[in-house]
């Protein structure tokens, strides 16, 4: 085209080949129209070169165009047609057109070095031909073409659980992202406590999960992202999916992140019955366990599960499994009507103070959740990996983002979230049963992985070994 032709010379001048361009665009600025002092942010600043190029300038004196480190050092530069320079968007920088009619146009072009790519595993987005005339639109993050305006309905993912998982620091590592915008609340309970049983039809349903994101806003610039992190919905299936399924048609993105159970018991213990928290955070957490001991605590819930005849191979006086009835039961008819009979009865809205053991029955989860969504909606992880030596977070985090197809990103700030300090009230005889309890289910939980959505054995044949 013409346009390629014309910033030939300018790219051969640059020594860089056309695919680092990553803009490239005609900016006029109306007369008399100042643009004030400030910088540039997000993660393309630091990966770009920005070059000016000065094609119609009527009157250079009039044009005051000054950059610098601060306020205090900035620079006028020449603006006269035809001067190339490159400039620092990363520092201070300011633009006055003076002339009284006509219009300041330069080209702006933003371009990588040649090392960008030999950094990304896969290229940002793909190239796309414009047609002419044709409309864009931008913001500070991202560019869109307008005839794709509400192609992406919100949310586009959603991180169920579990409880005590580490998903609020996942949560918070994904939403530093520059293509991610944060709903307006991390956990919208919008499918289960906030549900609006008064709502009569489908569409009020919609725009009430719907308003708890800025869904509206987001509908020009569908490259973008947005979703929660409510991790009472893993085990809150019942309620949750077939309300999911109602305002949600385009199925949004899943992730599961898991931890070894009994340390997750623990922590659960700890959140609910700690003193510390915002007067919403400690109605939220309920009370029912502010006196009473953790071994009360998983003795109460491993009573209900006895009585709600889910756990028919477990021994409560002598706190021992029969491994055969054990075998004969799991993925039975009996087990789906027993685990059924618990959630419905055993998990209720007003307290998080309930199934410090169910929540960490993995696959009895999930498998609700894989028999209701294609397999390939859901990411599967393990808290341990974000402090894995071999892994760590930006491992979980890119394996995320691979999982919403977002380009790559390394973390800016890496600090865990929501994490405490507390007195660990787990003894010794009460871990060993614990761990005879839940060995069989970590394990049943890995074969659930490996055989439903293809994960490798070395990772999760033995999830959490108690050897």
């Amino acid at each position: 085209s013409k346009l390629h032709l014309a910033i030939q010379p300018i790219l051969q001048t640059l020594q860089i080949r056309q695919e680092q361009v990553v803009r490239c665009l005609l900016a006029g600025l109306p007369p008399g129209v100042t643009i004030p002092i400030h910088h540039d942010t997000g993660e393309w600043v630091k990966h770009t070169h920005r070059v000016h190029v000065p094609i119609i300038v009527p009157d250079p004196s009039k044009v005051l165009f000054r950059c610098g480190p601060t306020e205090q050092s900035m620079e006028r530069i020449d603006c006269t047609p035809g001067h190339v320079f490159e400039m620092n968007n990363q520092a201070k920088h300011a633009v006055t057109n003076g002339h009284e009619k006509e219009f300041r146009v330069h080209l702006i072009l933003d371009y990588v070095n040649e090392e960008f790519f030999e950094k990304r595993k896969k290229p940002v987005t793909t190239r796309v031909n414009l047609s002419p005339g044709e409309v864009l639109t931008q913001t500070r993050r991202s560019i869109d073409r307008a005839i794709e305006a509400g192609t992406r309905p919100q949310p586009s993912f959603l991180i169920l659980g579990a409880q005590k998982s580490g998903t609020t620091s996942l949560y918070e590592y994904l939403n530093q992202h520059p293509w991610v915008i944060r709903p307006k609340r991390r956990e919208t309970h919008c499918l289960d406590w906030r549900w609006d049983e008064t709502l009569k039809s489908t569409e009020e349903r919609r725009k009430h999960c719907l308003s708890f994101y800025y869904a509206a806003s987001m509908k020009p610039y569908p490259s973008l992202q947005t979703g929660d992190s409510t991790p009472s919905y893993l085990l809150d299936y019942y309620r949750v999916i077939p309300r999911l399924k109602e305002v949600f048609e385009h199925e949004p993105r899943m992730i599961i992140l898991t931890r070894d159970p009994i340390r997750r018991a623990v922590s659960h213990y700890a959140m609910v019955t700690s003193s510390d928290g915002t007067k919403e955070q400690m109605a939220a957490r309920g009370v029912e366990w502010r006196e009473k001991s953790f071994e009360t605590v998983i003795d109460d819930d491993i009573k209900n599960m006895k009585e709600d005849g889910l756990l028919p191979y477990w021994d409560l006086e002598t706190k021992t499994m029969d491994r055969e009835i054990f075998d004969k039961f799991v993925d039975s008819p009996e087990e789906d009507v027993a685990w059924e009979r618990y959630i419905r009865t055993r998990v209720p809205l007003n307290t998080g103070s309930y199934s410090p053991l169910a929540r960490g029955m993995y696959a009895l989860q999930c498998r609700q959740w894989f028999r209701s969504f294609s397999k390939d909606k859901f990411l599967v992880m393990k808290l341990e990996d974000m402090s894995d030596e071999d892994k760590g977070e930006q491992w979980v985090l890119d394996r995320a983002l691979e999982h919403l197809d977002l380009p790559k990103f390394e973390i800016p700030n890496l600090e865990k979230k929501n994490a405490r300090i507390y007195d660990d009230p787990l003894e010794q005889n009460v871990c060993a049963w614990l761990e005879n309890f839940f060995a069989p289910h970590n394990k049943r939980f890995g074969k659930l992985l490996t055989s439903e959505l293809g994960y490798e054995e070395d990772d999760w044949s033995n999830p959490w070994s108690y050897d």
